[in-house]
């Protein structure tokens, strides 16, 4: 590379950088207007949105462009530097339309205090009703203690839904300082480090340059979703990365064991398992043990969020039955459904689950093919976990900005355009809490939610349509 190529890279990165920093700057300073009590007709949700989608621009000019040969220290450190200013600048600012995190705070601290956190709602704590569950006196005092925690929980009639493994980031939390959302923006800056640091050794270990870790340090709705609002989703990322880095050096029992550790951060990473495990298709034994790890280490990731019970106060029962919200796909598939059974005279009611076993089915052949020969190389092991979280989803019944940070990892190893544009037009969904404040949520649910996901679904297409007449050869690798 000469010298003007190289000062020319420089001078990109560092615009890139002072203008995500610029940006970030006036959200943290914005921040207030969303406090928990505001009027949200005064909430400037157009300026947010605004804000949001330049940072996606910057960002996508940065990670879309094709990071090759050694960056050079001075560059790396710029990265990483302006990455930790961007988690810097959210530490103390106000979270921005979400309030997830009170639900967090108050499993840490009834975790700590040695209570089960599964066992009861905050409804129930706050009324004193639990069915046939008495509510332990501990949790009376600790809602004492919580002053307005408690009370601003969203949804709080359902019991948690957060596995074990989230249960225990959130009793960091309250270890550090009880009831504070900061301490918990602490806690996730440490998975979010060990998420980079796992990253560069991946980006390494493939012959790639450490620079691609910017697609997902340098990544707004990372920021934004994680570091603001405070959502928990990054747990789960340093276990399915180092799932992957296992694979890459052939331990595949111990690749199992981890990834259903991650399942007590989140559920979605079992979709990847198939993946995981496909090499041990033609060694029985092997694949036996593999699934017997994973079914031990899961079980007991599990186990608690079930024992309680899966009734009309469950959350994970309620969620996985008929939460939908933000999607556009499934929404076609409910249509179908409802058309469906109103022709052949069933009952329209069951429309949702007609719906999530057709979504189901989808996935399942999606990974069928995706699993349809061994993969080649590691890297043709990052594409398809790709595609598999991806094809998750763009199918699923809700379609949270934090819930596509899943993707984000694994689009620093294959990046794809399609999917990083989302970066840019997923803040469309806060356009949601303007109209519905006004009175005109229908617009957001039938109209502009489509501009959100019509674009990349296009994109998909045009890139697979490519990939099929121009096939991309695969990075060498030695052979997983």
């Amino acid at each position: 590379m000469s010298d003007e190529q190289r000062n020319k890279r420089y001078a990109v990165w560092l615009a890139a950088g002072l203008a995500l920093v610029g940006l970030h700057v006036v959200l943290a300073l914005l921040s207030p207007r969303f406090a928990y009590d505001a009027d949200p007709l005064a909430m400037p949700v157009l300026a947010l949105v605004a804000i949001l989608i330049c940072a996606g621009v910057v960002y996508l000019l940065i990670a879309c462009r094709p990071i090759t040969g050694s960056a050079g220290r001075g560059l790396v450190v710029w990265m990483i530097a302006v990455g930790a200013v961007l988690r810097a600048i959210m530490l103390p600012a106000t979270p921005i339309l979400e309030t997830d995190f009170y639900r967090y705070l108050w499993d840490g601290a009834v975790v700590v205090r040695l209570q089960n956190p599964y066992a009861h709602s905050p409804e129930q704590v706050l009324s004193n009703t639990g069915a046939d569950r008495q509510i332990p006196t501990e949790l009376h005092q600790l809602a004492d203690e919580a002053g307005a925690t408690l009370g601003r929980i969203n949804h709080p009639h359902l019991r948690t839904i957060y596995p074990p493994v989230a249960q225990a980031a959130f009793a960091a939390a309250y270890l550090i300082k009880p009831w504070s959302l900061v301490a918990w923006r602490v806690v996730l800056l440490a998975f979010d480090v060990a998420v980079l640091m796992l990253l560069i050794a991946t980006l390494r270990a493939l012959g790639l340059s450490v620079m691609a870790a910017a697609v997902y340090w340098w990544n707004p709705l990372i920021v934004a979703t994680i570091f603001n609002a405070g959502h928990m989703d990054l747990i789960a990322f340093p276990f399915v990365l180092g799932s992957l880095l296992l694979v890459m050096r052939n331990r595949y029992v111990s690749a199992s064991g981890v990834l259903a550790v991650a399942l007590g951060a989140k559920l979605w990473p079992v979709i990847l398992l198939p993946i995981v495990l496909r090499p041990f298709l033609a060694r029985p034994a092997r694949l036996a043990a593999a699934l017997l790890v994973f079914a031990a280490v899961g079980g007991v990731m599990l186990y608690p969020l079930v024992a309680t019970g899966l009734d009309s106060t469950s959350g994970l029962a309620v969620y996985s039955r008929s939460w939908q919200l933000n999607d556009a796909l499934y929404k076609l598939f409910v249509w179908t459904a409802h058309a469906g059974l109103t022709l052949t005279g069933g009952q329209t009611y069951h429309s949702q689950l007609v719906a999530r076993i057709a979504v189901a089915c989808v996935l399942v052949i999606w990974l069928v093919w995706l699993c349809r020969r061994a993969h080649a190389s590691p890297c043709d092991l990052y594409q398809r976990c790709l595609l598999a979280v991806a094809a998750l989803f763009l199918l699923s019944p809700a379609q949270f900005p934090w819930y596509y940070t899943w993707l984000v990892p694994l689009l620093a190893v294959r990046p794809r355009f399609s999917l990083l544009l989302l970066t840019v037009l997923l803040p469309l969904y806060y356009l949601r809490y303007h109209l519905a404040a006004r009175g005109h949520v229908e617009l957001f649910d039938y109209g502009v939610v489509w501009l959100e996901y019509v674009p990349v679904w296009c994109l998909l297409v045009y890139e697979a349509w490519q990939q099929r007449r121009r096939p991309t050869p695969v990075t060498a690798n030695p052979p997983v």
